[in-house]
């Protein structure tokens, strides 16, 4: 008897399933229909003594229908890698489904300014500050440069609360430093898309459906408590200024950066050009200012360019590779933060 192709019932764990058998208590049950969402992987539990189970999978188990039933505990950590992907992937399907209900497109440039203010307090000699969420805690949104912010963590407050309540209450929050990268990766999508579908509809539609993914990474662990203060540029700052914060950035010894034989910063010019003017209110009136530094204007030309094809590759590759360094800055990351132990009922004979 082969595992997974046992018997002849099928057993599919919908959406709908997923909500009613596991979403409440942590624990798998029988359900018993057709076939749903057949493209899905979303196998969370694998094989269990002979029993698969899985969310929006068919699968094929033993007829059951006379055999008592007992429980049986899979460990989170147990689960193999690919379902560990995916259980992780539907966490944030979730997440950023929540996201889309309470922010839009108008969101994206505190969103980013979010993300750099709280990557910014990272002390590359030290190893201390960066992306770790501690710019939500009540301390840093009281100084000057954060005041604005405030708005924008409330509603991302909201959203962290309805995924915790709507989940299987055995998974962790997502952190705080997890939602500002999420956010800001919505956030930017949205305003993309908004750019596109200015141009054409069918460009839109293209570019949704063969465009460039924005993967990122889950998993960062929170501060417990404020960094240190950092003198971040306010919005509407000069070029030079923004540059000479941004180039010192992940930097341990400054010495070593510039000259024939010196290293490059690694947030340098064409980063720079890219993150920190869509953290402006008017993105393309801040692209605008810093292309008076024929430096940037050289950015600003090569991204117009990729701007005015279809898929925009040059522009959206570059962006969401500088994006995904800045967002991991000083992160600490925790692979199993949001596995959570499941319980699935199996046949006593298996």
């Amino acid at each position: 008897m082969k595992a997974g192709l046992i018997g002849s019932q099928k057993i599919n764990l919908s959406k709908s399933a997923y909500s009613g058998q596991i979403g409440l208590n942590g624990r798998v049950s029988r359900v018993v229909c057709s076939v749903a969402d057949p493209d899905r992987r979303q196998v969370l539990t694998g094989i269990a003594g002979g029993m698969a189970v899985s969310v929006g999978t068919q699968l094929i188990v033993p007829d059951i229908a006379e055999a008592k039933l007992v429980d049986k505990v899979i460990k989170g950590s147990a689960l193999s890698a690919f379902q560990k992907r995916d259980l992780l992937a539907d966490f944030q399907k979730r997440i950023e489904k929540e996201m889309k209900s309470v922010l839009t497109a108008a969101d994206a440039p505190a969103a980013m300014r979010l993300l750099i203010h709280d990557a910014a307090t990272f002390d590359a000699k030290t190893k201390t500050g960066g992306m770790n969420g501690s710019i939500a805690t009540a301390e840093e949104l009281k100084r000057p440069v954060n005041r604005d912010l405030n708005a924008l963590v409330g509603k991302l407050r909201k959203v962290r609360e309805a995924v915790k309540a709507n989940g299987p209450p055995a998974q962790a929050m997502v952190s705080w430093a997890d939602t500002i990268v999420l956010a800001t990766k919505v956030t930017t999508e949205l305003s993309w898309n908004k750019e596109k579908a200015a141009r054409s509809e069918k460009s839109q539609t293209l570019a949704q459906q063969f465009g460039n993914p924005f993967e990122v990474k889950l998993g960062r662990v929170d501060s417990t408590g404020p960094d240190p203060d950092v003198n971040i540029p306010g919005p509407g700052s000069s070029s030079a200024e923004v540059q000479a914060f941004m180039g010192a950035l992940n930097v341990k010894d400054p010495s070593q950066l510039g000259g024939p034989l010196g290293k490059k910063a690694p947030f340098w010019e064409r980063p720079t050009f890219l993150l920190w003017t869509a953290s402006e209110d008017d993105p393309a009136a801040a692209e605008a200012a810093f292309a008076q530094d024929p430096t940037f204007d050289a950015w600003k030309q090569k991204y117009d360019k990729s701007r005015a094809t279809t898929f925009r590759q040059d522009y959206e590759i570059d962006f969401i590779t500088f994006f995904n360094k800045l967002a991991d800055l000083g992160a600490v990351f925790d692979k199993n933060v949001y596995l959570y132990d499941l319980t699935i009922q199996v046949p006593d004979r298996l």
